[in-house]
């Protein structure tokens, strides 16, 4: 929320202060979305800043793809040394994987206070059938949400995928907490066939959702997609130019 918040109103840094008690389990998990400590208040807080982008930052081009999504999120890196992906989602997956979509409508459950927390966090898991094994660690994936919206709606960056897995149990293993589906939907999933677990760390949605018209007039896509399918550094340019998406927050 306060990333939201920031960028909404053009924010480049933000920070926060915490009384560091070793061992510290908020420090680390601040680490790991990119804030740093800085400074130490006279009365012992230590101080902690979090780069939104890396743009000015003369030493960004020394990490890697997978860095730039830790150090500077929810910047990411697009340049050619990653693939692109779309990867399609039934609209139920989406609201439990997506709460904070802009579109999204909260459901009866969540107003009676139970709220899906997989689905509000940056890190997450999705479960598929798709067989791929082209995608690699810092490649984006881009989700289409099928059916109803029928349009790309969001962007994440990979950070390990998981294919051909035939039992629940190593399925909830590598997924862990991240994942939203749930152990039956996860059993009958299997039951189906070999899935997929696709680690990812969500940064964007697009401030306009590219519909399948719009997708299809411009030459991006033949048809709706059925599986993940790959995205070449020119179409991937196209959805950039048409979905509005913030220069500020892509490295290249």
């Amino acid at each position: 929320m306060a990333v939201d918040i920031s960028i909404k109103n053009g924010i480049n840094e933000i920070y926060l202060t915490h009384f560091t008690k070793s061992p510290d389990r908020l420090v680390e998990l601040i680490s790991e979305y990119g804030f740093n400590k800085i400074s130490v208040k006279d009365n012992g807080e230590d101080i902690f800043v979090k780069r939104l982008t890396a743009k000015g930052y003369e030493k960004q081009k020394d990490h890697s793809p997978i860095e730039i999504s830790r150090l500077f999120y929810p910047s990411f890196y697009d340049g050619n040394d990653v693939k692109k992906f779309i990867v399609p989602i039934l609209p139920v997956y989406h609201n439990k994987l997506f709460t904070d979509f802009p579109k999204r409508q909260t459901t009866l459950v969540e107003h009676s206070g139970d709220f899906i927390v997989e689905g509000n966090t940056i890190k997450k898991a999705y479960l598929t059938h798709s067989n791929i094994k082209r995608i690699s660690p810092g490649d984006l994936i881009l989700f289409y949400r099928s059916e109803d919206l029928q349009a790309i709606t969001s962007i994440g960056v990979v950070e390990s995928i998981h294919t051909g897995i035939s039992d629940a149990e190593s399925v909830l293993r590598l997924a862990g907490k991240r994942t939203v589906f749930s152990q039956q939907e996860i059993d009958k999933l299997v039951q189906e066939g070999p899935v997929s677990v696709f680690l990812f760390r969500h940064h964007i949605h697009l401030t306009k959702p590219l519909g399948l018209m719009e997708l299809l007039d411009g030459g991006v896509l033949k048809g709706a997609p059925q599986s993940a399918m790959d995205l070449s550094q020119e179409k991937y340019i196209k959805i950039k130019e048409i979905g509005d998406i913030d220069g500020r927050f892509t490295i290249h």
